[in-house]
């Protein structure tokens, strides 16, 4: 009787000997077709990534949020960890002695994102009240009306060229309102597509992402932490972009003087809400914060003796920060105080406390929110000293000599009191999965 096995062997052997060109050639054929068809894969275009974001905010025209500025890396200035101003695309700067002239050389190499070469020529800024000289190939040449040592940081800003191309790997689109308001905002790579869809107010990009309309949500206020957890994931983080103060309209009758002020200051037990302790208007990480300024530990009895007569006042704020306003009135509250709160969407023309959300800026220049002559003075007042200090810091070139003025205007600012800073507020980013958090960081 015949081995099965060798049955088996032999019917094999049979078969390859019988087809064995036919074999080879239908392997051969598969590899060819295998390696040409990778071939062509490579070369065709790959199916973009496309990621919907929602941001809360409102931006005008040429505004973009930080983050955004940040990502896409296309100015001539970047601002490093300490709010200092780096070479970005360009590789150097010169500011003549006057103070009056910034030069800036353009690294070599530098390509549009259609992939011509730059040229200085094709840059298009504009800049009120600045005269803005191209020197081809490589110089840009700013001529300021007057000496202003924050010009540096105002040139964190993407450079574009006539066609609204950016330098380097991205394209940005932007959507406009009739009113000028930015309503969404594209930036395209050559692997992805990111549309910033921007909200008015938290509630509504949250609503947004419910409705599936987004699948990521940047720096919402942590009121609505609780209820997004049953939609998404979530990341915490501090916001030390913004620092949340109660600010005194020192034209009112009833805070005009600093005793007042110091007298609220000293009545709050809690000022900080269960938030990252701030201390000043500048950012902590900052080359100008200063750590050592006045504070106002709560001390009941100073506010007896420095509050003479019962005083009635209005605390106005942002739905977001309601249930932190509605926590001051509460702890002011006395036979000698008396607290209302009113909610608002922007700031009021009138007000006498308004708690709001400031936004830092990237240089510590902070003329326009507290000098007296500006009309953008938050809290109206006219301090001689914190005029002067913010004159002069705005003038001086010298690092260390800045340095020590905006120390003086933190340790005054702290004294006169036009606010009392609270607390870096923390914020949270929502997503559907946990790979959309580094959207934004990745590059």
């Amino acid at each position: 009787m015949t081995n099965p096995f060798r049955e088996n062997i032999w019917f094999i052997k049979g078969f390859f000997k019988k087809y064995s060109l036919q074999i080879l050639v239908s392997v051969g054929v598969t590899i060819v077709l295998a390696l040409v068809g990778n071939f062509i894969l490579a070369k065709l275009p790959k199916a973009k990534a496309s990621y919907r974001i929602g941001i809360v905010g409102q931006f005008g025209s040429g505004q973009l949020p930080p983050y955004i500025i940040n990502f896409l890396n296309a100015g001539l200035v970047t601002m490093n960890s300490k709010h200092e101003p780096q070479p970005g695309l360009a590789e150097k700067w010169e500011v003549s002695e006057d103070g009056k002239i910034y030069t800036f050389y353009l690294k070599p190499g530098l390509k549009w994102y259609t992939g011509e070469n730059v040229k200085a020529s094709d840059v298009k800024i504009s800049i009120p009240n600045i005269t803005i000289e191209t020197i081809d190939p490589n110089i840009i040449r700013f001529h300021i009306p007057t000496k202003f040592s924050p010009f540096l940081s105002l040139l964190n800003i993407p450079l574009l060229n006539a066609n609204g191309k950016l330098i380097g790997d991205y394209d940005i689109h932007l959507k406009q309102k009739t009113s000028g308001v930015i309503s969404q905002i594209t930036v395209d790579t050559s692997d992805r597509t990111m549309v910033f869809n921007v909200f008015p107010t938290a509630k509504q990009a949250i609503t947004a992402f419910k409705l599936g309309q987004v699948d990521l949500v940047l720096n919402l206020p942590t009121d609505y932490l609780s209820d997004a957890r049953q939609f998404g994931k979530t990341k915490t983080e501090i916001d030390f972009n913004h620092v949340v103060t109660l600010i005194f309209n020192q034209q009112d009758p009833n805070l005009k003087e600093k005793t007042i002020r110091q007298a609220l200051a000293y009545s709050l037990k809690d000022k900080i809400f269960g938030q990252t302790e701030a201390l000043t208007t500048i950012s902590p990480s900052s080359w100008a914060f200063n750590p050592l300024v006045k504070t106002y530990p709560y001390n009941p009895q100073k506010t007896k003796d420095l509050v003479k007569s019962p005083v009635s006042l209005e605390l106005a704020t942002t739905p977001e920060l309601l249930n932190i306003a509605e926590n001051i009135r509460n702890q002011l509250t006395s036979d000698q105080i008396t607290i209302n709160t009113k909610v608002v969407t922007s700031t009021p023309e009138q007000f006498q406390l308004l708690l709001t959300n400031y936004l830092i800026p990237a240089d510590p220049d902070q003329y326009r929110d507290w000098h007296s002559t500006q009309t953008t003075n938050i809290g109206r007042g006219a301090d001689e000293k914190i005029d002067k200090l913010l004159e002069d810091g705005r003038i001086t070139q010298d690092s260390k000599e800045r340095k020590r003025i905006y120390f003086d205007f933190q340790k005054t600012f702290s004294e006169e009191l036009p606010a009392l800073v609270l607390f870096q507020p923390s914020v949270f980013n929502l997503a559907r999965k946990d790979a959309y958090f580094n959207i934004i960081s990745s590059n």
